[in-house]
């Protein structure tokens, strides 16, 4: 005989008790360390995940919770003349940034500036870039190192290029300088990108599996880029309608700066200067393309846009 069995809604009540049992049971015992900190490098990945994440999928919770993030790490963790710090836990503080700690949150703020086009954003990232450079710069050999050059004073400064669970700081920083330099026009800091290559080039020809992220970023560097101007009304289904088409295609060798109409593009014409030329058509939203910095005729359509993305 089939011994009888107990409905679903007893079978859960069931499961419940013994669940609050044990959990019971389990209080009795000391509970382990728990690791409550909250990392700067860390929650760049996070910031850059999500803002990513917020324009493929077209979700601005996702923006939202990057943006929030951003903010408070662009407040709480700062030292008295600006730069980052490493660690937040209970309300404090601490702890001085390493490259990570700069070269993430970064990347964060790139992918936050293009889900949103905060111009704030875009100048936090490229004052971070300048301090990055002062602090952690190998100006003789190139590259990166992991700690600041006004940091604890160590016997080695060492520099991180293979990328392991996480990309390396040098890896990311290369990015994000030859990001910002696309977006902005600062050929300069493609130049500091290219020192990278040059100080890990033996490395990565004898190893490459080791250095997957900075391959990625060379791939980004050698191009063809496309750097996309977006001019229009912010929240004007035109504008909106070319956003679209930009951020439902994975393009990673694109970056996308984009210049609202009216007067408040004071802000974006001082961080790019190059932006200055690009107005909206006839009164339309448009899209300039620009391939290794040579643009192309305004676009106000959005299926001229996607094919200029894939031409």
């Amino acid at each position: 005989n089939i011994p009888h069995l107990p409905s679903l809604e007893a079978s859960d009540d069931l499961l419940e008790k013994a669940r609050r049992s044990l959990f019971e049971h389990r209080t009795m015992r000391e509970r382990p360390l728990l690791d409550d900190k909250g990392l700067t490098d860390w929650n760049g990945l996070m910031i850059a995940a999500l803002a990513r994440g917020g324009q493929a999928f077209d979700e601005p919770r996702y923006a939202e919770a990057a943006d929030r993030a951003a903010r408070f790490l662009l407040e709480r963790l700062r030292r008295s003349d600006g730069g980052l710090l490493h660690r937040f836990r209970e309300g404090e503080a601490g702890i001085e940034a390493h490259l990570d700690d700069y070269a993430f949150l970064i990347w964060g703020l790139i992918e936050l500036y293009e889900a949103l086009f905060d111009p704030e954003i875009l100048e936090e990232a490229l004052g971070l870039a300048e301090d990055m450079q002062r602090r952690f710069l190998d100006p003789k050999r190139g590259g990166f190192f992991f700690t600041p050059e006004d940091g604890e004073a160590l016997i080695v400064r060492k520099k991180e290029f293979s990328d392991a669970a996480v990309p390396s700081g040098n890896s990311v920083a290369a990015l994000d300088l030859l990001r910002l330099a696309r977006l902005t026009g600062r050929s300069g800091l493609e130049s500091v990108a290219a020192e990278v290559f040059r100080a890990v080039g033996g490395g990565v020809r004898r190893f490459p599996s080791a250095f997957t992220f900075l391959l990625a970023t060379l791939d980004f560097a050698l191009g063809p880029t496309r750097e996309v101007v977006v001019a229009g009304v912010p929240d004007h289904p035109e504008t909106q309608a070319l956003l679209r088409v930009l951020r439902s295609r994975f393009s990673p060798g694109k970056v996308v700066l984009f210049r609202p109409s009216g007067r408040d593009t004071a802000a974006v014409d001082r961080l790019a200067p190059y932006a200055q030329q690009h107005d909206p058509v006839n009164g339309r939203a448009a899209a300039y393309v620009c391939v290794e910095h040579a643009c192309r005729a305004p676009i106000t359509d959005p299926q001229e846009l996607a094919q200029a993305l894939e031409g």
